[in-house]
């Protein structure tokens, strides 16, 4: 299964490496996803930050998108990926 952990130091992003950030991928979601794909999921689906309208973008802000990035780089363990019983042999 996909994990987000270290999730900052794994760019290139996506299945094809199109992305060299976190914050071009929350953009991507945010902005760019196919409604139409027939392989959405359906959780994307008339989604929106409004509950008081229905949306094709999640109408995130700029500090929500932040807010995002910022949680994911807390996956980051740096102690982990520092520590020698894990390096190259």
């Amino acid at each position: 299964m996909p994990s987000l952990r270290n999730i900052a130091l794994t760019a290139p992003y996506m299945h094809d490496g199109r992305f060299s950030t976190l914050e071009q991928v929350v953009d991507h979601y945010n902005e760019h996803v196919a409604l139409s794909s027939p392989t959405i999921d359906p959780l994307l689906l008339n989604t929106t930050n409004d509950p008081r309208q229905q949306s094709t973008t999640l109408e995130l802000t700029a500090t929500e998108k932040a807010q995002i990035v910022a949680f994911m780089r807390t996956l980051t363990d740096s102690t982990f990926i520092q520590d020698p019983r894990f390096a190259k042999p």
